[in-house]
């Protein structure tokens, strides 16, 4: 135990996450957190690469101790205690980033994430062990991940959830009030969470990441008051605002309906990050310029519009009134429909980005109409795909990023002994068998092509969900459609 505490130490000082001053007083906070006799000698080290590299084994030893109850739960909740004692105040990492933002934002952001990585609130050993693959398809190519990050949840630490009772506070995993809470068997901790407040339009806002980040610097930030998402002229305003402020970063947001939202309408919150995503480098249809406003109708599964201009206050104005008409637009031919009684069903997922001094905002059109053929919803995956997916289609898999579930990855393995050997597919993984057929009846498979061939009906099933959730379809009665509704309605 003790050589792993001092190889975690020794990490966290070449991290310059803390300094040698601060030495003596975290050995001693980390012998008293995990019941240790204080010594003063000399302890040999090991240089580790992660911090899970020491975590992990004295979590083992914690659990050899009783200590723990061997869930992976308690592990998580533990070592961020653990990490906690690192981690300096939300004050101190404000300073410091502001500090860096005077002289570059990415100076700031580079510093931020990568401290938080060193933290071990982003779980990087972790997210390395997410599968990813690039496929192509009429659209450009895609983006693929099988997402094996997040652990789940096993039988112990479902039982303790169970017993935990409901708590008003925080009132969800986003709020501000998360920030060095210590967590339970139902909700994560977030001991060593660390915030940026910022000023987005004369409002508070926080900025942090995504601890099992899904792309390079997966960044979210979250309105300081707990209220529902909504998309509006301020939505539009915030994103561009964001830019200006991170201008080496995108900024989108998930729709604000269920079916074609993200997974926390609850809370008003964006994501941004270092990445360029496929939906940024698809074709044009169609492009036209007027009042100082650039078009760009976009080759893309999902109904996509490109706007840029100069003119932030023009663009902003422009898209306010886009989103508007969406809101009311009918056509009975393509099973559009604006409103059921009272309920809405159109929105619109926003990304918004600055290029070469243009403001730039990519709106997608989203419809969360259900059916009695698709009750999950008519521009939503539908059933055959679901075997890939049945999940929404949010914000990142909307730019065509996929995030796909760590299932896959064992039923996927079954497939693929399938494809080789035409051997019976276990229980778990006849829900692929059609799937499996398919790429046998189109392909003459053998060890050498199998998991280019495997990776790229993933990658079209993928295409095919996308296709599903858009509104007007790529063929010549929805794209002659979606630029009547764009050049007649709205130019």
């Amino acid at each position: 135990m003790l050589k792993l505490i001092e190889s975690l130490i020794r990490y966290e000082i070449r991290q310059n996450v803390i300094k040698e001053r601060d030495y003596v007083y975290v050995r001693n906070q980390l012998f008293n957190l995990l019941r240790i006799e204080p010594t003063d000698q000399d302890i040999s080290y090991e240089s580790i690469g992660y911090p899970s590299d020491a975590l992990d084994p004295i979590l083992d030893i914690l659990e050899e101790q009783h200590i723990l109850d061997g869930s992976k739960v308690a592990r998580d909740l533990f070592d961020a205690k653990i990490m906690n004692v690192f981690a300096k105040l939300p004050s101190e990492i404000e300073d410091l980033f502001f500090n860096l933002y005077k002289k570059d934002s990415k100076l700031a952001t580079d510093w931020y994430y990568n401290y938080m990585k060193a933290l071990n609130y982003i779980r990087s050993e972790r997210i390395e062990k997410n599968e990813f693959f690039k496929t192509s398809s009429i659209y450009g190519d895609v983006e693929i991940t099988i997402n094996l990050s997040k652990p789940e949840k096993d039988p112990k630490s479902i039982l303790a959830a169970s017993k935990v009772k409901s708590l008003a506070y925080p009132k969800c995993v986003l709020c501000a009030e998360s920030e060095g809470f210590a967590g339970n068997p139902s909700r994560d901790s977030r001991d060593q969470h660390r915030l940026i407040e910022l000023n987005v339009n004369n409002e508070p806002w926080y900025l942090q990441y995504s601890p099992y980040t899904y792309y390079n610097e997966h960044a979210i930030v979250l309105s300081k008051e707990h209220r529902p998402m909504k998309i509006n002229q301020k939505t539009f305003e915030n994103l561009l605002e964001l830019c200006e402020q991170f201008n080496h970063y995108l900024f989108g947001s998930n729709a604000d309906l269920p079916i074609v939202g993200g997974s926390i309408l609850s809370h008003d919150h964006y994501q941004g990050g270092n990445y360029v995503f496929p939906i940024e480098k698809a074709k044009t249809l169609d492009s036209w310029k007027k009042d100082g406003i650039t078009y760009n109708l976009k080759k893309w599964p999902l109904s996509t519009l490109v706007i840029k201009s100069k003119s932030k206050e023009a663009l902003i104005k422009k898209a306010v009134s886009i989103l508007d008409k969406w809101k009311n637009y009918d056509n009975a031919d393509l099973d559009i429909k604006s409103y059921s009684d009272d309920t809405p069903h159109h929105t619109i997922t926003p990304i918004a980005r600055i290029e070469d001094g243009f403001y730039t905002l990519t709106l997608i059109l989203r419809d969360n109409q259900t059916s009695d053929e698709h009750p999950l919803g008519i521009f939503h995956p539908h059933a055959d795909k679901w075997h890939i997916k049945k999940e929404n289609i949010g914000l990142i898999e909307a730019m065509g990023l996929a995030i796909l579930p760590a299932r896959l990855k064992t039923e996927m393995a079954f497939v693929k002994s399938y494809l080789l050997t035409q051997k019976q597919l276990p229980d778990e993984a006849l829900k692929h068998k059609d799937f499996a057929q398919k790429i046998l009846n189109e392909h003459q498979i053998d060890k050498d092509n199998v998991d280019e061939i495997l990776e790229q009906a993933i990658g079209e099933v993928f295409v095919s969900i996308l296709e599903d959730s858009g509104c007007f379809k790529q063929n010549k009665e929805g794209i002659s459609a979606f630029k009547s509704f764009i050049k007649d309605e709205l130019i």
